[in-house]
């Protein structure tokens, strides 16, 4: 990278949990890694006068300066299902949410269980030139759930985490053997929170499903399926990583297991904070069927206490996109999935002003699942020698969600038309600045 440009943002307010940072402070990076923070001053520029030819400095007066956002699971589709997304168009999609890494899910055709499949998702990733794409690859080999993946291979070939991403069948022995056999790796056991005997419905099961006449997903398949993952964890001694947290009980099993010392970490995403299951039965709209469903207005509440109380320590996109052609098939029978990269961010500071600090936030989507992740050497915090990603978010800018305006090839949202305040307006990913309002949308 010795032909990048070395930049120098200042005056910009710096936001990195990581080292306990929120202070009007200037960053430079030189060759892709975070040089200094703080008032980088004439002398300090001195020593690095080889490496600063060509400085391009930015003025970053009323803009937040964060570490380049960590994304815990996306879907990108490739390989065998292009249509919907590529490695490149996710990797792109996500710089323009703030994002400059990705962690990819397994559930791809074939299925990212294989050294090669591994190192396709690097390479694509490199060559694309955006975002840093990492594989979470398969604990079972073709996500059967029922011989483990050579989990050593693929650990040195990049993945960083294990999951099956809905299996098609569940075998505890299989789950327990392969968060034991995780952990001699140390990578996370990423399980989804579903109990796939119970979750055949296509909304939350409740009042608002009786009302609309779908069949439902009762929470008790999300409880059932968090408990017994965090038995299993503490059996084996793996991390066990809760994905796409959304019931109260949930919650409440995440807590209980963290008290008990358990290796627990969870996540949640946006839109289980911003809607309930009331909207899904008003609007009739397949852009609101997401997996699992959106649930009620008291689960939010305790989803934001999990978040208050440290139960809920990541934010994650829960990118999923869906050709518009198959959401348009009626409720019962159109895919789940929402589209997240691009609104991720925004979103989650409005769900969540007044109810966590800013620092908390900016830590759930950078710095707690770079760890998750095993990337938190390089990611998730701006310490010098770190990868020089940025998120430069601009609080007061008011803007409209467009679908149309996606870099994602679908446009799967609910959020059509809401207005919100502040968008990234610029993301630093590989040495390179992004101007993000200079960006069109583009097909990759």
């Amino acid at each position: 990278m010795a032909d990048l440009h070395p930049i120098l943002i200042r005056h910009g307010r710096v936001i990195d949990p990581a080292n306990k940072l929120d202070a009007v402070a200037d960053v430079l990076i030189v060759n892709g890694k975070v040089i200094a923070v703080g008032k980088v001053s004439e002398n300090e520029l001195k020593p690095h006068k080889q490496s600063l030819s060509g400085l391009e400095m930015f003025d970053a007066r009323g803009l937040w300066i964060m570490p380049g956002l960590v994304d815990l699971r996306a879907h990108l589709g490739e390989p065998g299902n292009e249509g919907a997304e590529t490695i490149a168009g996710g990797a792109l999609s996500a710089i323009h949410g703030g994002f400059t890494t990705v962690a990819c899910m397994p559930d791809t055709d074939p299925a990212l269980d294989s050294e090669a499949a591994a190192l396709y998702v690097r390479r694509q990733s490199d060559q694309a030139g955006y975002a840093d794409v990492y594989p979470v690859c398969a604990l079972t080999k073709k996500r059967e759930g029922k011989e483990l993946a050579e989990l050593g291979q693929l650990a040195e070939a990049g993945a960083v985490a294990f999951s099956d991403e809905q299996r098609a069948t569940d075998s505890p022995a299989t789950l327990l053997r392969g968060m034991a056999y995780a952990s001699m790796f140390d990578r996370a056991v990423i399980e989804y929170a579903q109990d796939p005997a119970l979750a055949g419905g296509a909304m939350n099961a409740g009042y608002e499903c009786t009302l609309a006449g779908l069949p439902g997903i009762p929470a008790v398949a999300e409880e059932l399926a968090v408990a017994r993952a965090c038995m299993f964890a503490r059996e084996s001694g793996a991390h066990f990583h809760a994905a796409n947290v959304t019931t109260t009980n949930a919650v409440r099993a995440i807590k209980r297991a963290r008290k008990m010392g358990v290796r627990v970490s969870a996540e949640t995403s946006p839109h289980y904070l911003c809607l309930t299951d009331a909207q899904v039965r008003k609007n009739y709209d397949t852009n609101y069927k997401v997996f699992p469903p959106l649930r009620t207005a008291a689960d939010i509440g305790w989803l934001k206490r999990g978040l208050r109380e440290g139960a809920i320590d990541c934010i994650a996109s829960g990118h999923q996109p869906v050709a518009p052609e198959a959401k348009e098939l009626e409720f019962g029978r159109a895919p789940f999935g929402i589209v997240g990269l691009e609104t991720a961010l925004a979103l989650t500071m409005r769900a969540l002003d007044g109810e966590l600090d800013l620092p908390r936030i900016v830590a759930a989507m950078t710095i707690n699942p770079a760890r998750v992740l095993r990337l938190d050497k390089r990611k998730g915090h701006l310490s010098p020698g770190a990868d020089g990603d940025v998120c430069m978010y601009d609080p007061k800018y008011k803007w409209t969600i467009d679908p149309a305006m996606f870099v994602s090839r679908c446009k799967n949202t609910p959020f059509a038309g809401m207005e919100l305040v502040g968008k990234p307006r610029y993301t630093i990913a590989r040495g390179r600045m992004f101007d993000l309002s200079m960006m069109e949308p583009a097909k990759v």
